[in-house]
This record gives structure tokens, C-alpha cells and sequence, in this order.
């Protein structure tokens, strides 16, 4: 693919694809600078990547010494990272993902040079962008990282993301670490395993899962599960990470009383029970914070479902 072909490919899928948003963000298609990768997204310079064997990805060497610098290409600098999915043997659909630099950095950054070059004496590096079947997500890794190592939450993406540009980024978070909603795609992928999985989380076959399930209060629990035994079944999924699953434990504390004053239960009752699922659960705060508060903690196989296999 050359880089003409790229360029012309994430803004004729933009335009299809998604015409409202295109317009919302005034996606203007000529080069600011004379380079023919580049184009704009709502006011900021965007630059197509595309595939020859692999993804090269222009950065900048000022971020190992602590800069926040736009990487430059052709002596100018850029703001988006706009990579060219093509369709191949292995996928059905061409497609494309967006990331802001400061996402970029931050992967350049989380680098452990596996094969012991840290590649900081040059500006391309070298990536690899993997899709799941059902081309919906996909996984960033580099060069020199094996394809059998198992994938991290924190580089998985959402396809055909312009949307999330529209929105503002989470707090620690860049555009390409999420989906709409400010949703990680890691997250969302998990809370769906969850839903149409109820027999491995102690659920019986007649199980109904409900995603999102909205209280009166306005709080959303990521999946309640009903017509089983007990009655209902809260569970907060979270990703990784010692705080995050204490704050999922805690969550799933209030979702019991919820899900309790809800059907009109007692507070303390055995018609309900609430589960945190998280892809690592292994931390000892949260182990002890779980069994204080009788909130069983459950591990699923990242592999398995980021990979979508059932």
C-alpha cells in the first residue's frame, strides 16, 4: 500500500461510514503542509500510516528525556496518528484507527525492548496491528515483540474510532486507549464475555444478563443477572490493577443494596449476590477487602476473551 492509497482509504471509510461525525469535526482532507499523508481533524494535524511490512511509526526522541513534543515529519508536526487497516486474506473489511501522539508516547515509553534494542537512536519504529475476528477491536504492539506474548488491556483498540475524537478523553486516558463513551475497549470486551457467559460465573442456564442495568439512583452496574438462582446476580467488571479492583469491590457492595431495594428485598438478604470479574484479581488488598466484605473475586482468561473465542 503506498501512502496516497492510505490517506484515501481512512477518509473514504470516515466519510461513509460515519458522514455526521465527519462534518462535526471537520475532517478536511487537504495537506496543511504539502505532505500528501496529511489532512486535518478538527483543526489538528493528522497523518495517514500505512502498512508495508508492518506499520512505521514517526515519533520523537525528546519523549525519552521527558517532552510532551508533537512527533514532525517532512519538518512539520502532527497531532493524530491515523493508521490503514487494509483487507487481506485474514480480514473481510478495510479499516482504520486513530490515536492521538500523546497515546503513542505513552506506548513508546511502556517499551521493554525485548530483544534488548531500545531503538532510541531512531524515529520510525517499527508496528504490528492485529484485529480480532469480528474486526470491531484490534492490538497494538511492536516489531519486536512477539506475536505469543499475551496481550495487554492497555493496548487494545477500537477500529473505525473517529467517534472518539467527539468526545472528551477520560482523565488519564488519549484517544485510541478507549471507545465511545470513554469506555476501555479491554473493559467493554470483558463486561460482553461476561454477559453471554452466566454458567461460568455460577449463573443457571435460565440466567437473563442485562448490560448496563440502570437503578432508580441513576447508577449503572455493568451486568445484572435475573431468573436464577439466587434471584440476582450483580457484577462489576474491572480490568486490573490493586485500586481498581478495591474500587470494583466497593461498587459491587452498593450494587447488592441496589439490586436488593430494587426487587424489593431485604438489604441482607440470599436472593442476591454481587461478583467483581477483572482479567488479573490477584492482589492481596483486594483479596482481604473481598472476603471482609463476601464479595467474591473471579479471573477470566484475558486471552480468551480478547481473542473472542467462546
Amino acid at each position: 500500500m503506498k501512502l496516497m492509497e492510505a490517506k484515501e482509504l481512512v477518509l473514504g471509510l470516515m466519510w461513509a461510514e460515519q458522514p455526521e461525525t465527519t462534518r462535526l469535526l471537520m475532517v478536511d482532507p487537504d495537506s496543511p503542509d504539502g505532505d500528501p499523508g496529511k489532512f486535518l481533524i478538527n483543526g489538528k494535524v493528522a497523518r495517514a500510516i500505512h502498512h508495508y511490512d508492518g506499520w512505521y511509526v514517526p515519533i520523537s526522541l525528546r519523549w525519552f528525556s521527558g517532552s510532551y513534543d508533537m512527533p514532525v515529519i517532512n519538518r512539520a508536526p502532527f497531532y493524530w496518528y491515523v493508521f490503514a487497516i487494509p483487507k487481506a486474506r485474514r480480514y473481510v473489511s478495510d479499516h482504520y484507527f486513530v490515536c492521538d501522539y500523546l497515546q503513542m508516547r505513552e506506548w513508546v515509553l511502556a517499551f521493554a525492548a525485548p530483544r534488548g534494542n531500545t531503538h532510541r537512536d531512531h524515529t520510525d519504529w517499527r508496528s504490528d496491528l492485529r484485529l480480532y475476528p469480528g474486526e470491531e477491536a484490534g492490538y497494538f504492539r511492536w516489531g519486536d515483540e512477539s506475536p505469543s506474548l499475551e496481550d495487554q488491556p492497555g493496548r487494545v483498540f477500537e477500529v473505525d474510532n473517529l467517534a472518539t475524537i467527539a468526545v472528551p478523553s477520560p482523565p488519564g486516558q488519549h484517544v485510541g486507549g478507549y471507545g465511545p463513551g470513554g469506555e476501555s475497549t479491554a473493559h467493554r470486551l470483558l463486561k460482553l464475555y461476561v454477559a453471554s457467559h452466566p454458567l461460568e460465573f455460577g449463573m443457571s442456564p435460565a440466567a437473563t444478563a442485562h448490560v448496563e442495568y440502570s437503578f432508580t439512583t441513576g447508577d449503572r452496574v455493568d451486568v445484572m443477572f435475573k431468573n436464577h438462582q439466587p434471584d440476582r446476580t450483580v457484577i462489576e467488571v474491572e480490568v486490573e490493577g490493586e485500586r481498581e479492583i478495591c474500587v470494583g469491590i466497593h461498587q459491587a457492595i452498593k450494587y447488592r443494596s441496589l439490586a436488593a431495594a430494587d426487587a424489593g428485598y431485604p438489604l441482607v438478604t440470599s436472593r442476591v449476590r454481587s461478583l467483581v470479574v477483572a482479567y488479573s484479581t490477584e492482589y492481596a488488598k483486594a483479596l482481604d477487602l473481598a472476603d471482609r466484605y463476601e464479595i467474591p473475586l473471579i479471573s477470566v482468561n484475558r486471552e480468551k476473551v480478547l481473542a473472542g473465542t467462546q
